[in-house]
């Protein structure tokens, strides 16, 4: 672990990181707790929820809805959006202070992904698992550039090459990739894997660099930008319930760092997944769920994630890159599925909960939707 904490650089969350009246969703467990987004000032020791929603008819509240993604702007951290399960598309331009949501078919349902173009911030696409849409004039208008006709088939991920000609990728849950060069008004098949998938990541530091995510055969990687492409599930074999896909940390400093969380723990490769080293953690390989990690771009020694035993979950911090570790209590009973610290002000610590009821929080299925 020693040698974890020494090399281990910036690590950004690509995932593949939220009271007032007039509106509000109601919870489905509200015994457990509100869910919603919470942000912490002082590095988890005290926590506030995050759940404005500026509307026509005044102020509301998202209190309870149920956090799928956090995704934030590759340009701007105040500019984050919120993937919902079932009350659509949130997004905020002051670091969560307040929300909005937009019109149409996107203010409504389960938002499976969104992704932000990496030069162009009023460029968005977002996913309900059956459409892709797109909005080119910052969440004004939203159009359809793709649908998915086949019921038991669902786009389970966006992102966008953070190289020119900045084509964007989706996956499909049957193992479809498909990339466009026009902004998807035309799509491609770029690699049918014939299993389910549930992310795609592409490198932020190294053009043609691009991870697939299975959801229980591990990960695979292509170097040429998906010409080709190398199975990593040997390496991630040697550790019981690695294959079973979690989280994934894609690193903001060295092109061949990759955290990968699974259902074994928290792994950490300085190798582009051909090997691993797992993290020093508190909690015995394969005995918790891990649905949320971070790591302070600006100082790697501090590392923070979440482990839930069926209804129970627990907040961890460390300071000297996996050595020690401080536990806290988590400001809510619902299931904590993202952790992101706020890359300028590193003081910030966000976190956001699934509302997921009794019969479904016992399935990791549940948490990714698919």
């Amino acid at each position: 672990m020693k040698k974890s904490a020494i090399i281990l650089t910036s690590f950004l969350v690509s995932l593949v990181l939220i009271g007032a009246s007039c509106v509000s969703f109601s919870s489905k467990n509200s015994t457990a707790g509100p869910a919603g987004m919470f942000v912490s000032v002082d590095k988890g020791n005290s926590w506030q929820q995050i759940s404005t929603l500026l509307t026509e008819k005044g102020l509301a509240s998202i209190a309870d809805v149920s956090v799928y993604r956090l995704v934030v702007d590759p340009q701007d951290p105040q500019g984050l959006y919120l993937a919902t399960r079932e009350h659509g598309l949130f997004y905020s331009y002051d670091g969560g202070k307040s929300w909005q949501r937009p019109t149409g078919v996107l203010s409504t349902g389960f938002v499976y992904d969104i992704a932000v173009h990496p030069r162009d911030k009023c460029t968005i696409y977002a996913t309900n698992g059956h459409q892709v849409f797109k909005s080119d004039d910052c969440n004004r208008n939203w159009m359809e550039i793709y649908r998915e006709s086949r019921a038991n088939i669902f786009i389970s991920s966006l992102a966008f090459n953070n190289f020119p000609p900045y084509q964007i990728y989706l996956t499909q849950t049957n193992g479809d990739l498909f990339q466009s060069f026009d902004g998807g008004i035309s799509w491609s098949v770029l690699k049918r894997f014939n299993m389910r998938l549930v992310e795609i990541a592409s490198s932020p530091l190294q053009n043609k660099l691009i991870y697939v995510i299975s959801r229980e055969n591990g990960l695979y990687r292509s170097e040429d930008g998906g010409n080709s492409w190398l199975s990593l599930e040997a390496s991630l074999k040697q550790y019981p319930g690695a294959l079973e896909y979690r989280r994934y940390l894609l690193s903001a400093n060295l092109p061949d760092d990759f955290i990968w969380v699974s259902k074994y723990g928290i792994l950490v490769s300085h190798d582009k997944g051909d090997s691993w080293e797992p993290l020093n953690l508190l909690t015995p390989p394969g005995s918790v769920n891990i649905y949320g990690l971070a790591i302070n771009q600006q100082n790697t020694n501090e590392i923070y994630y979440t482990a839930t035993i069926d209804n129970r979950s627990t907040f961890y911090r460390s300071i000297d890159g996996g050595e020690n570790w401080i536990t806290k209590k988590m400001p809510s009973g619902q299931i904590p599925n993202v952790v992101w610290v706020h890359p300028q002000n590193t003081n910030l610590i966000y976190l956001g909960f699934n509302n997921l009821n009794n019969s479904q929080k016992k399935s990791s299925t549940s948490i990714f939707g698919i």
